[in-house]
């Protein structure tokens, strides 16, 4: 039995799916508020991760092949809220944000 890797239309509606999780779950106070933050993410340019401009396409298409590592990493950072939150719980980990 061998490994194969996820088929271009795998990783299509990978893309379609993780909009779809972006729009159910995401953190939109967040993403407001920390849009440069979420950029450095989405163009590889913070300090722990830098990748050359051309290389990025390469990269998200890589991540593609599997959406729960990049749903787990959106979570992480905060851009998403984890599944089954509760409206009084995502007011209250966004508390700080409002101050």
């Amino acid at each position: 039995m061998s490994l194969q890797e996820p088929a271009l239309s795998e990783r299509v509606l990978n893309f379609f799916r993780l909009m779809r999780i972006l729009k159910e779950r995401g953190n939109w106070l967040l993403i407001r508020r920390s849009r440069r933050q979420l950029l450095n993410f989405i163009l590889c340019r913070n300090d722990i991760h830098r990748k050359p401009l051309w290389k990025i396409p390469f990269y998200w298409f890589d991540l593609l092949k599997g959406l729960d590592m990049l749903v787990w990493r959106l979570e992480t950072f905060g851009f998403l809220f984890q599944s089954g939150t509760s409206l009084e719980d995502q007011a209250r980990l966004n508390r700080c944000l409002n101050s």
